[in-house]
């Protein structure tokens, strides 16, 4: 039992290593066979090993039919257009697709240099945001991502021999993964019940940490107590200063802007939350407080109103800022896990049409002429997620706060989750799912 604790914890955290976006992989990039054994029965796979030992990566074709005929059978499709490039689909409860699943391996030649990016992936109709490697119309996929994608566990016997285990469904316990080291990987993690304040799981919840575009909460929050107040409204259109175009224009900026264009408010606040844009905080913010350091004066001001008090800002957008002359010093905006635990609950709390936004995957921007797709990963991989916020800088780590609504003491809560710090955004995503899954699945109805 404790070696497979330690294989488990080993797949979780093979993300944690090599968070660059391309990576060497063994026998000069080439795919290699692996056995994967279903109730039994071996089929080799074709697989990519990023780098180092258990940093394993599946050919979702080749899946499919070693899983076929099974609990946990799936049919695997692609399609491609010029426009759209290629998309892979995952079609659950359907045997597989002879003429596409397997295949053989390609020449050698064929396989020069592969990128993990966000490959166009699709379950049920449902896209996904997972880290994947593609290989013409092949899409290889690491194996705690397949165990979450799939819901079941994957066993190692041997370097290259896996049993996948369809009956059971992947339920990895957030103490076991504490004792083998994977939360070390964050700076801080939170996840609790923010209506009622049950905490359910907490790592390093409060001490400061750089929170990067997780900032952008408390702009929200400030943006609309003025709407609120009577101050700004929901139709103003804001006009653009030469500072926001400049932003927007740099190497931080998101949506190209110009100065003197006006846009509506509820448009950058959209593109503030979807997009993380930093141009939309630093307009919303001089429209609101007349300048930036304004705003920020505000900014820390209410956070002391509402107990945060290890909030320190800097910035509406949460980019780092340079104080000093002969040595620039770099200062970000800080926050512990608890904090900002405590400011999404009072967000979801006084100003619940904050997750109408966040809960959307895409948006169209008419007065931007742009379309953002929600940078939170979970509002994709989980249903009923609602939101909130990703964040990162290269002090920041990756960053994230999620909510997700349950029903619990007959009636409906908001579990939060809270993560700072994370090494690579791929295991955020894995780490938030889990826990999220596991909260989700435990937490009392």
């Amino acid at each position: 039992m404790r070696a497979l604790r330690r294989f488990l914890a080993m797949l979780l955290t093979a993300a944690l290593l090599f968070s660059a976006p391309a990576a060497a992989f063994a026998e000069d990039g080439q795919p290699f066979a692996m056995t994967v054994v279903v109730d039994g029965n071996a089929t080799p796979v074709r697989a990519l090993q990023d780098a180092y030992e258990g940093n394993v990566y599946l050919s979702l074709r080749d899946l499919s039919a070693a899983l076929s005929g099974g609990e946990k059978q799936y049919r695997y499709s692609y399609s491609y257009s010029n426009e759209d490039g290629y998309s892979f689909h995952i079609a659950t409860g359907q045997e597989a697709d002879n003429d596409s699943a397997g295949g053989g391996f390609p020449p050698r030649s064929s396989v020069t240099y592969l990128s993990l990016r966000r490959n166009k992936l699709y379950v049920d109709g449902q896209e996904r945001k997972y880290y994947s490697y593609r290989e013409g119309s092949n899409l290889y996929l690491g194996l705690t991502d397949i165990e979450l994608m799939l819901d079941l566990t994957v066993r190692a016997i041997s370097d290259t021999k896996l049993e996948f285990l369809p009956s059971q469904p992947f339920r990895p316990n957030p103490q076991t993964l504490r004792e083998d080291g994977y939360f070390e990987a964050f700076n801080a993690i939170v996840l609790g019940d923010v209506t009622n304040g049950k905490l359910l799981f907490t790592s390093q919840s409060s001490r400061s940490f750089p929170i990067a575009s997780l900032s952008k909460l408390m702009t929200y929050l400030l943006v609309m107590e003025a709407v609120e107040e009577g101050e700004l409204r929901m139709s103003d259109r804001v006009p653009i200063s030469e500072a926001a175009e400049t932003l927007s224009k740099s190497a931080d900026g998101m949506i190209k802007m110009q100065a003197g264009m006006s846009v509506p408010l509820e448009e950058l606040l959209t593109a503030m939350l979807l997009a993380s844009s930093n141009e939309s905080a630093l307009a919303l913010a001089e429209y609101t407080a007349g300048s930036e350091s304004a705003f920020v004066e505000r900014m820390n001001r209410r956070a002391k109103e509402l107990g945060l008090k290890s909030a320190e800002f800097y910035t509406a957008h949460g980019l780092p800022v340079y104080v000093g002359e002969s040595v620039p010093v770099k200062r970000q905006n800080l926050m512990s896990a608890s904090d900002l635990f405590t400011l999404c609950g009072y967000l979801l709390a006084h100003f619940p049409q904050l997750t109408q936004i966040t809960s959307r995957q895409y948006a169209k921007l008419p007065t931007l002429d742009y379309t953002t797709a929600n940078s939170n990963p979970m509002v994709f991989n989980m249903p009923g997620v609602t939101g909130l916020k990703t964040g990162n800088t290269n002090r920041a780590g990756f960053c994230l706060t999620v909510s997700l609504p349950v029903r619990a003491e007959g009636e409906e809560h908001d579990l939060v989750l809270v993560m700072l710090g994370a090494e690579s955004v791929d295991l955020r995503g894995q780490a938030a799912e889990i826990l999220l899954r596991w909260a989700q699945e435990n937490y009392p109805g």
